[in-house]
């Protein structure tokens, strides 16, 4: 399998602080950054609240696949097309975009690890190439670089920020792009606010090495 080369530098970008973002707005306990990415056109986004809630089942939320159509925005399908390791998987995901836009697809690896600086959970994605991913259903993107930070700040609060910097390629405009993903941490950090109270979201153990 061939490792985008681009999961490397997102590994190498985690320590990144909220300094280095420029704050946009807080609405409903969040808020919400972004950033110009060095080459590209397209603006990183960033967005942070506290959840109260166990970090085990924030983490649940993540890692659950069954159930992520339900709070990932506009995801019209999504299938594990490996699992690696137990904390390191490979998703085929599909993306239903408004009238008259063409579907987008993703192939991606995500790696659930711990930043040793302050113990705080990651999950990590970036895309990939693999094998077993189906021929793209409208547009091939790409998910530059993307990651989950869950927090433990008690036993019933948790922590929670997500960053993203993706490409839907295709004949989108950069500025369309931007400001509709501008919305994406907000959206985000809400849903999963509101995933994790379901009877059905069970604790998933924090990883601790």
């Amino acid at each position: 399998m061939k490792i985008h080369l681009i999961l490397i530098s997102l590994l190498i970008s985690l320590s990144i602080s909220a300094n280095d973002w420029e704050f946009m707005h807080k609405k409903d306990g969040i808020k919400v950054y972004r950033k110009n990415i060095e080459g590209s056109p397209i603006v990183g986004f960033r967005g942070e609240t506290v959840i109260y809630s166990q970090p085990e089942k924030v983490l649940a939320v993540l890692m659950d696949n069954v159930y992520r159509t339900e709070w990932v925005d506009r995801l019209e399908k999504s299938e594990i097309l490996e699992r690696i390791s137990p904390r390191e998987y490979i998703v085929y995901q599909v993306f239903k975009l408004p009238w008259p836009l063409s579907k987008r697809d993703f192939v991606y690896k995500g790696k659930l690890i711990v930043d040793k600086k302050d113990k705080s959970i990651l999950v990590v994605m970036g895309s990939v190439e693999h094998p077993e991913a189906p021929k793209t259903v409208g547009v091939r993107a790409e998910l530059i670089t993307s990651r989950y930070r869950i927090k433990p700040l008690g036993k019933y609060m948790t922590g929670f920020e997500v960053e993203i910097h993706s490409d839907p390629k295709g004949l989108i405009p950069s500025f369309i792009v931007n400001l509709v993903q501008k919305s994406w941490p907000y959206k985000t950090l809400m849903s999963v606010k509101r995933q994790v109270e379901k009877p059905y979201v069970k604790p998933y153990p924090l990883p601790t090495n």
